[in-house]
């Protein structure tokens, strides 16, 4: 949807953009437009950064969006916050990739759109949260250098973790489907931070907190443009590897046989909603005495089984939901490339169902619909 109108949040004295995103969620908080926000905090560790739920305008001051690390996806979160019916709203500061997948998950009912003001943010990527926390402990303004960086050179500062595989393939880098954007790409953050409503709901938190209209700045259009041009290039060139590399099922065998059926991937995905999953039912209880009757057939079985059909299930169930935001390889233990695979594959399902997971609550799941002409060739 295209701005209804841009408005700034000034940046006071020596702060940043953080800072004037920490006075917006406060000044929506503290004016009772919302009940509770739900926004990236540092923890009391003093290093690293997640979700946190507050109705304490003053707990508003460890909010930190520029921390590049998302140690869950917060559409599961957000998912939690709206499933049943709570007072009033709850606002939630989520990434590009956070918004989309839970728009998926409206559409499967696990969440309820009216229910949250989405703030939206740019996003220039995320590292590991290990490798994030090692390096931001030695840091001062760990979020803050990175902005700077990722805004000057493209790349994250000298000495710091490269972002995400993921993060470096992603094409959605602005919010689609927020109330409200924070237009971080093409700002100068020396003059504040520009919010642009995208729904009506947004407009009227705006108004609400008296912010000054202004116009948004050319150079984001450039800004994006540009951004969206290198991260497509690399997700071709990475996409082509993979078809190559890891999708000629002797070589998809050889990268999956390290599962360990831990199921941390599936656990993490955002989308993968099931209460009861399949793979923790009696039907992957095998008799003791089948493990016996498989390895004399096959000579030997591999320990745990049903690795293989663990991950064709979860291919077929959410390929076309899949947002790519690569947490499935981030809580693999074992070092699989599971988002690239994914991603690999679901570009494949989503491109023949002309299909964009989270970019409109009007399109529905193509698994959960029937059109008769959707496997023609295109």
């Amino acid at each position: 949807m295209t701005a209804l109108k841009a408005f700034t949040v000034p940046v006071r004295g020596k702060g940043s953009v953080a800072d004037a995103a920490r006075a917006l969620c406060r000044g929506i908080l503290e004016k009772g437009l919302v009940e509770a926000v739900m926004a990236p905090m540092r923890l009391p560790d003093g290093i690293m950064v997640q979700h946190v739920l507050t109705r304490d305008p003053e707990s508003l001051e460890a909010m930190d969006i520029l921390a590049p690390v998302m140690a869950v996806n917060g559409a599961t979160l957000v998912a939690r916050l709206t499933r049943q019916e709570i007072p009033g709203q709850v606002a939630a500061l989520l990434r590009p990739c956070e918004i989309r997948a839970f728009m998926e998950l409206v559409k499967l009912n696990q969440g309820d759109r009216s229910r949250v003001l989405i703030i939206g943010m740019d996003c220039l990527g995320t590292m590991e949260p290990p490798e994030y926390r090692q390096w931001a402990l030695g840091v001062e303004s760990p979020g803050w250098q990175f902005f700077q960086a990722m805004m000057g050179q493209g790349s994250p500062p000298q000495g710091a973790p490269d972002i995400r595989t993921s993060c470096k393939a992603c094409e959605f880098p602005t919010p689609v489907g927020a109330d409200l954007e924070l237009m971080l790409l093409g700002s100068n953050s020396s003059e504040g931070l520009t919010v642009s409503p995208l729904t009506q709901r947004g407009v009227e938190v705006m108004a609400n907190l008296g912010a000054q209209k202004v116009e948004a700045r050319e150079s984001r259009k450039e800004a994006i443009a540009s951004l969206i041009e290198r991260r497509k290039a690399f997700r071709d060139e990475l996409l082509g590897r993979v078809e190559r590399e890891l999708l000629p099922l002797e070589n998809l065998l050889k990268e999956l046989s390290r599962c360990i059926n831990c199921y941390n991937c599936r656990d993490v995905c955002p989308v993968c909603y099931c209460k009861s999953c399949v793979m923790d039912s009696s039907t992957m209880e095998h008799p003791s005495e089948q493990y016996l009757r498989w390895a004399k057939r096959r000579s030997m079985v591999k320990m745990p089984v049903d690795t293989l059909f663990y991950h064709m299930t979860r291919m077929a169930h959410m390929s076309t939901s899949c947002v790519g935001c690569g947490q499935c390889s981030s809580g693999c233990p074992m070092g699989i490339k599971v988002a690239e695979i994914f991603m690999a594959v679901s570009r494949r399902t989503q491109r023949l169902l002309d299909y964009v997971p989270g970019r409109s609550l009007d399109e529905p799941i193509p698994l959960a619909t029937f059109r008769e002409e959707e496997l023609e060739p295109r």
